[in-house]
């Protein structure tokens, strides 16, 4: 322990001696510590650390080792607390959630614990981060078929160009991509797909970035986050010389970034004039009489304070909300009916 050691330095050590004590395997999950949760209606529940897919331009499988899944029953017991303790909604959290239980089991088994989870009674279910390597035809049936599992899914495509993905090692051509874009789409009908693009990453052409954007438009993302390619010391990726100027590089972020823009503004003008569900989460930064949730498709909603009622009765509430102006980045609206 901590304690001991400092007592064995002091009372042990010579002038510049380290004491160090070691963890040993099997003692534990870290995640498995005791937590605390910033909201009491959501909970993060980590599923597995760690990545055993060394993309070329991520330190992650450096510094987190490789994938190490906890053990299904103690995560779907876990869950089962939490829905007693009053959340609503989980986010299974792993580098690479669909490769669950690969390293313990000997097999994947990611879609399995979505319907375990699934069972637990908890309303919403949300899960970050997928690979698309890994995101089975037995995952896209659980999405499908378990109800709390929301509409959502963050599936990180980073280039659209089937070259620059080879040289980022990332496993997947971008026609596999849009393949498997469409066996979503087609599985659960209305789903918001969205994205992780890297622009500038060393060697990319104007014809690998107009690959991107082709792609990004064929797919039909409801949102992307995009990043100009940043160079990490020890990755593959930082000893790859690159000539191409910086101010092209950002030309071509700000094109995409535009083309994301539109698509988001065109993908939130499908729930204009409908209800949506909103789990409210607080009031907004620049309006206390204004409260913001999420939908189950992970929009953005807003509402103003229906008179008489207290922000803080509504918080962790689920709210059904007329939507009014659908924006780029929100949806808005009015309350309807009882919050619940």
């Amino acid at each position: 322990s901590v304690p001991q050691l400092l007592v064995d330095a002091f009372e042990d050590g010579d002038d510049g001696e380290v004491f160090v004590d070691t963890v040993e395997e099997g003692r534990g999950f870290s995640t498995e510590l005791p937590s605390h949760r910033e909201q009491q209606f959501h909970a993060w529940v980590p599923i597995m650390t760690g990545c055993n897919n060394f993309c070329t331009y991520c330190i992650v499988p450096y510094v987190r080792g490789r994938e190490k899944s906890r053990v299904f029953e103690r995560i779907v017991d876990e869950c089962r607390r939490l829905v007693d303790d009053g959340v609503r909604e989980v986010t299974l959290l792993g580098q690479n959630v669909n490769s669950y239980g690969k390293d313990l089991y000997g097999e994947l088994r990611f879609a399995e614990l979505l319907r375990a989870v699934g069972e637990t009674g908890v309303e919403r279910i949300r899960f970050t981060s997928s690979n698309p390597k890994d995101l089975s035809p037995e995952i896209i049936n659980a999405m499908a078929e378990v109800s709390n599992v929301m509409p959502h899914l963050h599936l990180a495509v980073q280039s659209g160009s089937s070259r620059v993905l080879k040289a980022m090692n990332r496993s997947y051509t971008r026609e596999q991509y849009i393949d498997l874009a469409k066996r979503i789409k087609t599985a659960v009908p209305g789903i918001a797909l969205t994205t992780d693009i890297i622009v500038g990453f060393p060697g990319e052409t104007e014809e690998d970035f107009g690959q991107t954007l082709s792609l990004v438009r064929e797919v039909g993302f409801s949102s992307a986050y995009t990043f100009i390619y940043s160079k990490r010391p020890g990755t593959p990726a930082a000893k790859i010389e690159d000539d191409t100027p910086r101010e092209v590089i950002q030309e071509r972020f700000d094109r995409l970034a535009r083309l994301v823009e539109d698509l988001a503004h065109e993908a939130n003008q499908v729930d204009l004039n409908t209800t949506v569900t909103s789990l409210v989460e607080g009031t907004s930064k620049r309006d206390s009489s204004v409260l913001v949730g999420h939908s189950p498709k992970n929009q953005t909603v807003l509402f103003d304070l229906p008179e008489g009622k207290r922000a803080e009765d509504l918080v962790g509430k689920m709210c059904d909300v007329q939507v009014e102006v659908a924006k780029t980045w929100y949806l808005r609206g009015k309350l309807v009916g009882e919050p619940r």
